[in-house]
């Protein structure tokens, strides 16, 4: 079988996507998220699947690649990486409340939540986000499709209008990856 049509076209529509970013709503997230980490504020990062797979990522990257040039360190926690409370709350109580209980014990206002998520519409994410606000924390998404739920609650969402999630979640790595170097090449 020859794929070089299929994998051309394929690679064609993921540059697409990410063609199609909104660069003004990346650089908008950024300059929030860089207020919290200059506060010397916590970001929080959270997300199901593929997602909590990016978002230990991006606070791996962030924590080791992100530092200032002036030597300045962003406190990152991946509410997606323990997966033994993760499971307790899921099997206490409910997995809608998995990443909003965390945000409860740990963070404050003038902290910063970013969720990834394709659908956008995940309870556990939504009531994450709900709770933020009600902290009074910066939000940023990085979603797919139409943006979901999560679209109107956040200050921040960027969006890939696709409902491929495979294209959608190789463009959150991209963000990712921009966001890690903005926080890097950032002096203050």
């Amino acid at each position: 079988m020859d794929y070089d049509d299929r994998i051309s076209s394929w690679l064609e529509a993921a540059a697409t996507l990410i063609r199609d970013i909104d660069v003004r709503s990346v650089a908008s997230a950024a300059e929030g998220l860089i207020r919290v980490r200059n506060a010397n504020g916590t970001m929080f990062l959270a997300g199901n699947g593929g997602s909590a797979s990016t978002a230990n990522h991006l606070a791996l990257d962030l924590q080791k690649a992100g530092i200032s040039p002036a030597g300045v360190r962003p406190k990152v926690i991946s509410l997606s990486e323990n997966i033994g409370l993760i499971t307790a709350w899921s099997n206490d109580e409910s997995f809608d409340v998995v990443f909003e209980k965390q945000l409860e014990a740990l963070a404050e206002e003038g902290d910063s939540l970013l969720v990834i998520s394709v659908s956008g519409s995940s309870p556990n994410l939504v009531r994450a986000v709900s709770k933020a606000r009600d902290i009074g924390m910066t939000t940023v998404g990085f979603l797919g499709k139409d943006g979901g739920v999560c679209r109107d609650l956040l200050d921040h969402p960027i969006i890939l209008p696709s409902w491929d999630y495979g294209w959608v979640e190789s463009g959150h790595v991209v963000l990712h990856h921009i966001l890690t170097n903005i926080f890097h090449e950032s002096e203050h």
